[in-house]
């Protein structure tokens, strides 16, 4: 048994629902996840600010019930198809129109409809191609999740769960299940943040023993380097779990980190598939990847996270002191800054963060007493990713001179964390003359890479 993930896009429309259909019925009883279709959860979302601010009920949901009654039409189904989810949502709007309040609890019960209503259209299409599927919501599947609206995770018995709702089924049908959501013990709706759908997935996969989880989605598996900064990029036929997780966590957009560890800890392979292109081979995610997928001990890809800033903290009598770090980590958390890559001097801490100045600004003035804060916006971190990086020899020095003889600054290096990547940052402006001379030299050019 395999489990299916389906994305917005790949639930968008009349022809790409047509083919979930297809690629669904040609396999034998998978397990089904799905998210809203493309657009819907943010208006949903935008609704729901609308109506926090006085607006219309009607006017909040408006744009839902269009982008779906279109949807419908498209599919010849009737346009009463919804109804029930249309008036659930109205009750929602006008509820919190009248209270002017909207809390997280309650964006996640709005949120929810989108995939619900995707898990009916996408089961209705196929058993109307002559399959058997039913719509199964996320919590009448296991999905049993703690409190904590917007970022849910799930309980302890939710793999039981999931297992004794799979063997409760009838024989021979498909559940098309909603992802993204679940409900906490008090029977509330929660979602699970980024990348919930894949996670769910995942989730399911884990619980069900699957022999591998397939993510459908627009592109044919995750690729050397976004093909939008460098046109020639390829797709890797295979890649690690650890490979995947770096690429994601530095700026790969296919997958998110978080959504392949419940298949790691199960040792199930993920496979990225192109719902457009079905017969394309995809990218196969596996915990080690055999010899004959390999050119060498060199990187695998590139991944870019563009426009974050750089912080610098200067102190000559502090840096060293006990705890002193440990402050300015404080400092940031508590104003919601996430940091992500670190470096050290004897008198200076660098890190980048994706804030605005406001934020910044009082972040640093909480450390005036002690250290001088300055701040580099339109900065770009760039990631090789790849087995062996760091017990290469001459690696680096490969990667900075190609950035050199491209005529790019590397203004902050980070390596020696990870085993396998090797991390810099330079001027957003720069970012793309670095990335398509490094895709050049380590995947275009022959040479190099028959000594990678």
């Amino acid at each position: 048994m395999i489990v299916m993930k389906f994305g917005g896009t790949s639930v968008g429309s009349a022809p790409t629902i047509a083919g979930v259909a297809s690629i669904v019925m040609a396999h034998e009883r998978p397990v089904v996840v799905v998210s809203a279709a493309s657009r819907v959860t943010d208006m949903l979302l935008a609704g729901a600010r609308l109506a926090a601010q006085g607006g219309d009920a009607l006017e909040a949901r408006r744009p839902v019930v269009e982008r779906e009654h279109a949807l419908l039409v498209d599919l010849g189904l009737p346009c009463d198809f919804f109804d029930d989810e249309f008036a659930a949502l109205l009750d929602l709007y006008r509820g919190v129109s009248l209270l002017g309040e909207l809390t997280d609890r309650t964006l996640d019960r709005i949120a929810s409809y989108g995939e619900m209503m995707s898990a009916r259209i996408v089961a209705r299409v196929i058993t109307d191609r002559g399959g058997t599927a039913i719509p199964v919501a996320a919590w009448d599947f296991g999905m049993c999740t703690d409190s904590n609206f917007g970022n849910a995770r799930p309980t302890p018995e939710a793999a039981a769960a999931t297992r004794a709702a799979w063997e409760a089924l009838p024989a021979g049908c498909v559940p098309v299940v909603t992802g993204f959501i679940g409900r906490d013990g008090r029977g509330r709706v929660t979602t699970l943040g980024r990348g919930g759908s894949d996670l769910s997935a995942s989730l399911f996969a884990a619980a069900l023993g699957a022999e591998e989880i397939q993510i459908w989605t627009d592109v044919s598996g995750i690729m050397t380097c976004d093909p939008r900064l460098v046109p020639g990029a390829r797709v890797l036929p295979r890649l690690s779990f650890a490979e995947a997780a770096e690429l994601a966590f530095f700026g790969a957009r296919v997958l998110h980190p978080k959504t392949i560890e419940p298949a790691v800890a199960a040792h199930i392979p993920v496979r990225v598939k192109n719902t457009f292109v079905p017969t394309d081979e995809g990218t196969l995610i596996l915990e080690q990847v055999d010899g004959k997928f390999r050119r060498g001990r060199g990187p695998v890809g590139i991944a870019v996270n563009r426009r974050v800033r750089c912080v610098s903290v200067t102190s000559t009598g502090m840096l060293d002191a006990i705890g002193f770090v440990a402050r300015v980590f404080g400092v940031f958390a508590r104003h919601g800054v996430g940091i992500d890559v670190i470096a050290t001097s004897e008198v200076q801490l660098s890190f980048t963060v994706v804030a605005d100045e406001e934020v910044l600004g009082a972040a640093a003035a909480e450390l005036a007493d002690a250290a001088c804060v300055t701040v580099q916006p339109e900065r770009a971190v760039v990631c090789l990713v790849g087995e062996g990086m760091k017990t290469t020899a001459g690696l680096a020095g490969r990667i900075f001179s190609t950035c050199g003889d491209a005529g790019v600054n590397i203004e902050m290096i980070s390596q020696g964390a990870s085993e396998i990547n090797v991390t810099f940052v330079v001027r957003d402006a720069d970012c793309e003359q670095a990335v398509r001379a490094l895709h050049a030299h380590f995947f275009e050019d022959a040479s190099a890479a028959s000594e990678a």
